[in-house]
């Protein structure tokens, strides 16, 4: 958390507010937020022009127009959040872009400290939700699940007999989905989290992917899901919507919105998945 539908909110808001405008100051003051550099490093971005937003599955990027991207990955607790110019920033606040243009400053707020940014070299194409990023740095993912196709499930499952939703949250495999919206995706397509990947006929891998998409997009519809702990928030500091529209997710003994059979709760290894039994096979 958070997970696609989140990230990809948080891009548009940032375009909105930020795009084209050009960078005056970057402040660093946690180390664990840049530990992949020297904390100087992002300085040198100053003086450049946001060139366009891009996202590939969990990750953010930023692109300038030199070509340089600063990939920024929120894990557990990280958020950006949008502020006016000398304000009382808040605590656990270990990075801030500061913009002209009266945009006003980015903050990189991240209480756990999990989250990172760091420069990557040039972008392919940077400019769109699901963006083929072009960077070494990222080349350990899979596609991004806005575009995953029945063909590229059919591959990556194949002959796997490790849980469905343990395959859809392997970041190698398709880029995006966490416990959330794997949970979310299976109810929809009709199928258990916990069955053999690689058992799926073609027509239930045709159903996977159409869910993958309808899901994911009816979560960016509705601007993304805040748990209890209303850890995400977008960049202006609000909470998302889609929560209100979860089938199965979190929602263990609660009547199946389809059937009215209680929701059930597997464990799967570290994991645990909620579905069906009655709408899920």
């Amino acid at each position: 958390m958070p997970e696609l539908p989140e990230v990809e909110t948080v891009r548009r808001d940032v375009w909105g507010r930020y795009g084209g405008q050009t960078l005056h100051d970057v402040t660093v003051t946690g180390r664990r937020t840049v530990r992949r550099h020297a904390p100087g490093l992002l300085s040198g971005l100053a003086g450049q022009r946001l060139a366009s937003t891009g996202r590939h599955g969990k990750y953010l990027l930023l692109a300038w127009e030199d070509g340089r991207v600063l990939v920024v990955h929120l894990r557990m607790s990280g958020q950006l959040l949008a502020a006016a110019p000398g304000g009382r920033r808040p605590a656990h606040t270990h990075a801030v872009l500061g913009f002209g243009g009266g945009a006003g400053e980015l903050r990189f707020v991240d209480p756990r400290t999990f989250g990172e940014m760091f420069l990557a070299g040039r972008a392919g194409r940077a400019d769109g939700p699901a963006s083929e990023p072009g960077l070494a740095e990222l080349s350990h993912l899979g596609p991004d699940a806005l575009v995953v196709d029945a063909a590229h499930f059919g591959a990556v499952l194949a002959g796997r007999r490790a849980p469905l939703k343990s395959l859809l949250v392997d970041q190698r495999a398709v880029a995006g989905m966490g416990n959330i919206y794997a949970d979310e995706v299976c109810f929809d397509a009709g199928l258990r989290p916990d069955r053999p990947a690689g058992s799926l006929a073609p027509a239930e891998l045709e159903r996977l992917a159409r869910s993958t998409h309808s899901v994911l997009e009816g979560a960016i519809a509705g601007r993304g899901s805040s748990l209890r702990d209303q850890q995400y928030r977008d960049l202006y500091g609000n909470l998302g919507r889609y929560q209100l529209e979860h089938k199965v997710y979190g929602r263990s003994g609660m009547p199946c919105p389809s059937c009215g059979q209680a929701v059930q709760r597997v464990e799967m290894g570290a994991r645990r998945a909620f579905w069906c039994p009655t709408c899920q096979r």
